[in-house]
């Protein structure tokens, strides 16, 4: 009796979705996004060196705040480069011209030029005006973002001891957002960090607080630093430009688990965005199902009864793809955490149950293509 019932939901389920929804990746590329949208924070390669480093506005920036950023910087550093050599090329003349002699002539001792002193005094006020206009403006940009926002992307960020909630309060685009639609990630399921992803050449705006201490959100690529205060919201934004995957740094001293509070952005294209959106609304429902395939040993009748709720809420191919999806992203994750299995044997038995609920699902809703 529960097969026809899963059948008929769904069908019902892809008519009425089919009109709405982005075209469902086929279950082979299960795999392909969880290396995109799961990637190790912490992955070393073989020479113990960090595989993904932070990397800043400087030599790498990714978006059009940290562009300008760049910009500005090297800008007033051209100003001032004068004032810097300068100093030292008359200090090291000056030694050297009126230096102690052997002939008996004694260095001059006079004090005072009011004429000097005001042509160098001028001279950088001018220069500090010269820098200042621009930077105002910029600093004026990166406070307050363009008045047209319908389809700017909108994240609450949420600090706390040690690691960051996104709450995705406006996806962006064309299509508007609904409350439903509306989702949080944060920790995994071993706890590691979650990253923030955002699409290429979307603008994202961040209102940013702190359920307890201060923090500050700080990834370098962006050009974008800002406190995080419990019982206020501070606000930046910009526009990813560069695909990739990002790291940054909680930059506010806030206890002992400070240097490890660590931040990750990606950054995808409008396709693979819509992907990563539709697994997230099934996220949670594929809790059980997990609950029964992540101990040491597997109960087959309680894997059932999870694939089996699952498929009754909803059959729909995105359900079908997420749960794949979300089995083998949390596969990944686990096995980046010590456990009874490590390695290939943890490799091998996550293999095996990705393929014992393969089964569940093809004898439940008929046959279909199984993953890798």
């Amino acid at each position: 009796m529960l097969r026809p019932l899963i059948a008929l939901l769904m069908l019902c389920a892809a008519v009425s979705t089919a009109a709405e929804s982005p075209v469902v990746p086929a279950a082979e590329q299960v795999d392909r996004y969880v290396a995109l949208f799961n990637q190790d924070l912490l992955a070393l390669d073989d020479k113990r060196r960090v595989v993904t480093p932070i990397t800043g506005a400087f030599d790498a920036p990714a978006s059009d705040i940290a562009r300008d950023v760049a910009q500005a910087t090297w800008f007033s550093l051209l100003v001032f480069l004068p004032f810097l050599v300068l100093p030292q090329v008359l200090l090291i003349w000056i030694i050297w011209k009126y230096r102690k002699r052997q002939d008996g002539r004694a260095p001059a001792t006079f004090t005072g030029n009011h004429r000097l002193e005001i042509v160098w005094t001028a001279i950088p006020v001018v220069a500090l005006i010269i820098v200042g206009i621009p930077m105002w403006d910029l600093l004026y940009k990166m406070e307050a973002p363009p008045a047209d926002q319908r389809r700017d992307m909108v994240v609450e960020v949420r600090g706390k001891t040690y690691a960051w909630d996104y709450k995705y309060q406006r996806l962006g685009g064309d299509v508007p957002t609904t409350r439903g639609d509306q989702f949080e990630v944060g920790q995994d399921v071993v706890g590691m960090q979650e990253p923030i992803v955002l699409v290429k050449d979307r603008r994202v705006i961040m209102n940013l607080t702190a359920n307890d201490v201060n923090h500050a959100w700080w990834v370098p690529a962006f050009g974008v630093k800002k406190d995080t205060i419990k019982g206020r919201y501070t606000n930046v934004w910009f526009t990813p430009e560069k695909l990739g995957f990002f790291k940054g740094q909680c930059a506010e001293l806030c206890g002992q688990g400070h240097g490890i509070m660590l931040i990750s952005a990606l950054v995808v294209d409008e396709a693979d965005f819509a992907v990563w959106t539709e697994t997230q609304r099934h996220r949670a429902d594929t809790a059980r199902v997990w609950s029964a395939l992540s101990g040491t040993t597997v109960d087959a009748k309680a894997l059932e009864d999870a694939v089996g709720a699952y498929l009754l809420k909803g059959s729909s191919p995105w359900r079908l793809f997420s749960l794949r999806y979300w089995i083998a992203s949390n596969a990944a994750s686990l096995a980046r955490k010590p456990g009874e299995l490590k390695g290939e044997a943890l490799k091998q038995a996550m293999l095996a149950r990705r393929v014992q609920v393969e089964a569940l699902i093809n004898r439940l809703t008929g046959p279909t293509t199984a993953t890798n």
